[in-house]
């Protein structure tokens, strides 16, 4: 007798992003890629020219640093929604190896769970942080200190959005590092 399960045409095959979901998939990553890209390429460029400034012309910088520390607290944030897409985060490994396939789908979208709660817990805990700070300017540049905790809200947000959207994915395999990061 065959299958008495029907699965509709359209449907992704199990571990898949939805059809109608990748596009909204692949301009996340790849925005929020090249965000990543981009401010490591600014902060970079911005410590030669510090060390430029200290070394050769005798000057310095004041508010290089703060902006650095800034940027790279950005692209932080930027890279991880990259390792949440990519299922890159730190785990244990022996456990899947123990389990079906099965067990392993169950892992994979319990890992899901956890990773999307944890990112929805940063996020809020880091508005209300931004909340507190709404009104402190940063010493040098003066910005508000909200603009950098902003990152640890944002980041989180958009990791748990990919997480979702790509629910139940395992750890990709057989990318390079280039394409999945």
């Amino acid at each position: 007798m065959a299958d008495a399960t029907v699965t509709p045409a359209h449907a992704a095959p199990a571990g898949a992003v939805h059809p109608r979901l990748a596009p909204v998939v692949r301009v996340l990553q790849g925005s929020t890629q090249a965000l990543a890209v981009a401010m490591l390429v600014v902060y970079f460029a911005l410590v030669l020219l510090q060390i430029f400034f200290r070394f050769v012309l005798n000057e310095s910088l004041f508010w290089a640093e703060e902006l650095i520390r800034g940027l790279m607290v950005w692209g932080v944030m930027m890279a991880s929604v990259l390792v949440g897409r990519a299922r890159g985060h730190i785990r244990v490994e022996g456990i899947e190896l123990l389990l079906g396939a099965r067990g392993r789908r169950v892992l994979f979208q319990l890992c899901d769970a956890v990773c999307i709660a944890f990112c929805v817990l940063l996020a809020v805990a880091c508005v209300q942080l931004m909340d507190r700070v709404w009104h402190q300017m940063s010493p040098m540049l003066e910005i508000p200190k909200w603009t950098v905790y902003m990152a640890v809200a944002v980041g989180p947000a958009l990791e748990a959005l990919i997480v979702l959207l790509t629910w139940g994915q395992g750890p990709q395999t057989g990318t390079s590092t280039g394409d999945s990061l």
